[in-house]
């Protein structure tokens, strides 16, 4: 069963992400601090990342581009449509920029093609 990292400051966001995902058959790692998002890029036991960037500084783009390192795809989740988030995003590797509110079939999709 693949894993999925979560990252986010909203935590009830967290929950209802997991939850979802674990009706469609994955598992989660989840967190809202760059603190615990280290270690779990350290300890490498995610297979994809969906990064909500909402309430995180501009650290957040160090971290996309230590994910890409370690070959692990990863959307960024914006809250607005932003071409620079956009940019920035894709130039540190995301597979693609989503955009709130998530459309869930779009999102286990997206999923299901890269870790299926």
């Amino acid at each position: 069963m693949a894993t999925i990292l979560i990252l986010s400051k909203n935590e009830k966001n967290l929950e209802l992400m997991a939850r979802f995902l674990s009706k469609q058959g994955y598992n989660s790692i989840l967190t809202s601090s760059y603190e615990n998002l280290e270690k779990i890029i350290i300890e490498n036991r995610f297979d994809l990342a969906l990064l909500d960037i909402a309430g995180f500084d501009s650290r957040i783009w160090n971290y996309c581009e230590r994910i890409n390192k370690i070959e692990k795809p990863f959307f960024i989740i914006s809250p607005i449509k932003n071409p620079k988030i956009n940019h920035e995003g894709l130039k540190k590797g995301a597979k693609g920029i989503l955009e709130k509110p998530l459309v869930m079939k779009e999102l286990i999709d997206l999923i299901n093609v890269l870790l299926k």
